[in-house]
């Protein structure tokens, strides 16, 4: 198993449903989850199924099928744009049957919501392990992928030399039956570990088979 050390950065701005917020959703800021990262890089090295359609929700089985897991990826300035507005459709995008009226009315189904994006300009750091991303498909020293609800943020994802230590996820390595002690609870799937260097870290990846 390989261990790239990368750094991520924001082109454009790109938001999450992360927290529950008066009106609408807001992005936690400070981290983007390994999951993401290793689905975004599946996608933009095409390995990803083409069908419109996605497949039942399985993390396990999807990123046992991939040839890499990842670190979260961090930043040292987590920031946020102020809240954005925007509007659905609901006419155009599901009609109004009962079940799309009766949620209408909450979260982010309503007309009018708001979101709160990470700005462009980010700089987020960690690790992939396993075949290396970079000569997976020959494409050069830099890959851009989409991230981020909707996939409507792009990232640029460079090789990084001064990455030392990395955190993972106590909740992914859970999916293949190792439990790893949290020392930061994010979310029910982002429960991040102390950090570790990333020899310890790559051992540990490679037991989530």
């Amino acid at each position: 198993m390989t261990v790239t050390p990368i750094r991520a950065t924001t082109l454009t701005p790109f938001n999450y449903g992360h927290l529950a917020v008066q009106g609408g959703v807001a992005t936690i800021p400070h981290l983007i989850g390994d999951r993401a990262i290793a689905f975004a890089l599946a996608a933009a090295l095409g390995i990803m199924s083409t069908s419109p359609v996605p497949p039942p929700k399985n993390y396990r089985a999807h990123l046992a099928a991939m040839p890499w897991r990842s670190s979260v990826l961090e930043t040292d300035d987590p920031q946020l744009l102020p809240p954005l507005a925007r509007r659905s459709d609901l006419g155009v995008e599901g009609g109004y049957p009962d079940k799309v009226r009766r949620a209408a009315a909450s979260g982010n189904f309503k007309e009018f919501f708001t979101i709160q994006e990470v700005p462009a300009g980010q700089v987020f750091r960690g690790a992939v392990f396993g075949q290396d991303p970079f000569r997976f498909r020959d494409l050069g020293p830099v890959l851009v992928v989409r991230i981020g609800s909707n996939r409507t943020g792009m990232l640029k994802i460079e090789r990084d030399e001064t990455v030392q230590d990395v955190r993972l996820n106590a909740s992914t390595a859970l999916l293949f039956g190792r439990k790893l002690k949290v020392e930061r609870y994010i979310l029910h799937e982002t429960q991040l570990t102390a950090p570790m260097s990333l020899t310890e870290a790559e051992e540990e990846a490679l037991k989530w088979t």
